[in-house]
């Protein structure tokens, strides 16, 4: 065995924490045969190396380990999970139609907008639980106007249930309950919530396998989104998958640029390791 061998084996051991001789430290230390052109001891870069890679790669794991089994898990829901039909309730919700019977639309079209506030810097006509009405906005904030020009009165909850159903999908003997919040639905799973309003709005829950649920607002009987179990499920890993625990949006944050530095680093230490393991055999064989 050469003294570089000796080196190299010594060396090891030292890098795993095994005993060895001091015979083995000298060779290391004194062999010529272990320099490089230039002088400087190679036997440390060829075989404390590998041990130092395995390191960085073993710490690196233990940082972000648990950081890409979450970015995983949210991938597999994410292709798991129908997202129009189940996530986004596509297939169990219709978003209401804006439509006007000949009646209304000619005693719109006579009285004109002259029951409207001067000033408006916005309009829309809208479909709700007490028929078509008229949304505005001026400078003074907004209000509701329905089609004979009456102001709009707040939705009780049988008009929020009556115009929910009218959207459901499913059967239509489910069974629904109502709930009026009045500053969006609570957190669920810690993080997520579900629906943000600032006035008080109606959730109509249907008692069915996603239990689906329909936001109506108070003040207008508008329809402001509808909500499911799926949907929950996805954004909770969605918050998980981008590192935005508040709103759920920002994924240019400086966490997750933390994390995914540090994951690329975790990819990149374990390709040079599987190099190294590569070569090392390929040479083992050639020498065999």
């Amino acid at each position: 065995m050469s003294a570089c061998d000796l080196s190299w084996r010594m060396s090891r051991a030292t890098s795993l924490g095994l005993p060895h001789g001091p015979l083995a430290q000298g060779q290391r230390q004194s062999s010529p045969d272990c320099l490089s052109s230039s002088g400087v001891p190679f036997v440390s870069w060829r075989l404390s190396h590998p041990a130092s890679w395995f390191r960085w790669h073993r710490w690196l794991g233990y940082l972000v380990g648990i950081r890409v089994f979450l970015w995983l898990a949210g991938g597999l829901v994410f292709a798991w999970l129908p997202f129009q039909d189940q996530v986004k309730s596509g297939a169990m919700v219709r978003p209401p139609a804006l439509t006007l019977d000949a009646s209304a639309w000619q005693s719109l079209r006579e009285r004109g907008l002259a029951f409207m506030p001067q000033g408006l810097t916005g309009l829309q006509l809208m479909p709700s639980a007490q028929g078509t009405v008229i949304k505005w906005k001026d400078s003074a904030g907004q209000g509701c106007r329905r089609l004979d020009g009456g102001a709009c009165q707040p939705v009780d909850e049988a008009q929020a249930v009556a115009f929910a159903r009218t959207l459901y999908q499913g059967p239509a003997s489910t069974p629904a309950t109502a709930m009026k919040l009045q500053a969006g639905a609570p957190s669920q799973w810690g993080i997520v919530r579900e629906f943000r309003s600032s006035s008080p709005a109606w959730q109509v829950r249907f008692q069915d396998d996603f239990q689906q649920r329909v936001y109506v607002s108070v003040a207008t009987g508008e329809y402001l989104g509808a909500r499911n179990d799926r949907w929950v499920l996805y954004d909770f890993f969605w918050r998980l998958h981008v590192m935005d625990y508040s709103e759920g949006e920002d994924f240019n944050h400086p966490l997750i640029r933390v994390a995914s530095a540090l994951a690329l680093l975790l990819s990149l230490t374990g390709l040079v390791m599987l190099a190294m393991a590569v070569r090392r055999r390929w040479r083992r064989r050639l020498a065999a």
